[in-house]
């Protein structure tokens, strides 16, 4: 997948706490069923770059 991002690369990218970012996606993925559509449990988190997810993604960490 060329296009792909994962959530370390992300993480990387926004100076953020891989750990940390990770359990705010899990908790917003519980409120918002297009997030917890992009993640499946114990897969990395993976989209790709512009994307609809990518979007939603970042909205959720910032």
């Amino acid at each position: 997948m060329a296009d792909a991002i994962t959530l370390k690369e992300l993480c990387e990218e926004l100076k953020l706490d891989p750990r940390l970012t990770r359990m705010k996606l899990r908790e917003a993925a519980k409120n918002n069923p297009d997030l917890a559509a992009i993640h499946k449990p114990r897969t990395q988190w993976r989209w790709l770059k512009g994307s609809t997810e990518d979007k939603s993604i970042r909205a959720a960490v910032a």
